[in-house]
């Protein structure tokens, strides 16, 4: 990968609203914060299926499935559909466990090892944030 720490500057750098909105969520509860974080959440996950479904098209290993290819396609619209319909708690949840999914997806089609690295990381941080903006609603709910 040509330009890594550009690359890991801003793959970093987009982990600032995740952790600032969490962290706010925690010490002063707003359904704003909540709402945004849930948002960005939606939007990053937009784009990383985006960016598997492109890699999953153009690898075309024997393993891609049609039904894959047809799930990471579908996959921004059902987290829309559960953005509408779902109580925040388990869309925060739906969200991260999305996050796993497609690390897992990705760690089966990508051959890249350090950007396999790298999107370990970010998915574990990721899910951190998600894990510490359940405890800010969690904990001022009651």
């Amino acid at each position: 990968m040509n330009n890594i720490n550009l690359i890991k500057t801003l793959c970093f750098s987009g982990l600032i609203p995740f952790y600032f909105l969490s962290i706010i969520t925690v010490f002063n509860f707003n359904f704003l914060f909540v709402d945004l974080f849930s948002l960005y959440s939606l939007v990053i996950l937009t784009f990383l299926s985006g960016s598997t479904w492109y890699h999953l098209i153009i690898v075309e290993k024997k393993e891609t499935t049609k039904g894959l290819v047809i799930f990471i396609v579908l996959l921004p619209i059902f987290l829309i559909c559960f953005e509408i319909l779902l109580p925040i708690i388990f869309k925060i949840f739906v969200l991260a466990a999305t996050y796993l999914i497609i690390f897992f997806i990705d760690k089966k089609f990508f051959t890249n090892l350090e950007y396999l690295k790298i999107r370990k990381t970010l998915t574990i941080l990721v899910a951190v944030s998600h894990i510490i903006i359940l405890f800010g609603i969690y904990s001022n709910s009651f």
